[in-house]
């Protein structure tokens, strides 16, 4: 790698441990350069604009995450309710409380019409619904809906319980009940 390269991937890597550590907050090309140890104009040559600094900093993080997930499931297909309760289970560990913390802020960012956030919340949710679907064993024309369906249940409860994810704990075990019929 150039030298370029190298610092460019040392950015990322800083910011990426800020933003899971901090949230996006402020994120101003100057708070963003302090965090990386760097000035604002070095940025600029790293990255064309803030917005794609932005967008490299968390497809970094996602692609962490998926790596995780990819690494805890492995390949195996698993039934809906089986799925459920392995994803709940990840959701409410410790360890990813800061992940789903910034995807949960990302987002609301999107729900607000922020054209970045729209754009990566996309890429992302494409990514996991499409991850998702090839571990389900259900029929094909089922996989992706049932995904998007698991996805949006676990979201839900995140959202809906940010200070206590066991108050969600009911809902979930019931929808693992329903599919598992």
């Amino acid at each position: 790698m150039s030298k370029r390269e190298d610092k460019r991937a040392e950015v990322i890597e800083r910011l990426a441990r800020h933003f899971l550590s901090e949230g996006l907050g402020d994120s101003g090309l100057r708070k963003l350069a302090e965090v990386a140890g760097t000035s604002d104009r070095m940025l600029l040559y790293y990255f064309d604009n803030k917005d794609e600094l932005l967008a490299a900093v968390l497809a970094h993080i996602a692609g962490g995450m998926n790596a995780a997930l990819s690494s805890l499931f492995g390949e195996q297909p698993r039934a809906p309710a089986l799925m459920l309760q392995q994803l709940w289970r990840v959701a409410c560990q410790p360890d990813f409380a800061d992940h789903l913390n910034l995807w949960l802020e990302m987002s609301s960012r999107a729900g607000r019409g922020d054209v970045m956030a729209i754009a990566v919340v996309t890429q992302i949710s494409a990514s996991w619904t499409q991850w998702l679907a090839s571990l389900l064993d259900v029929p094909q024309d089922q996989q992706l809906a049932l995904a998007n369906l698991l996805l949006a249940v676990v979201d839900g409860q995140l959202v809906m319980f940010p200070d206590d994810l066991s108050r969600g704990e009911a809902a979930i075990n019931l929808l693992i009940e329903k599919l598992s019929h």
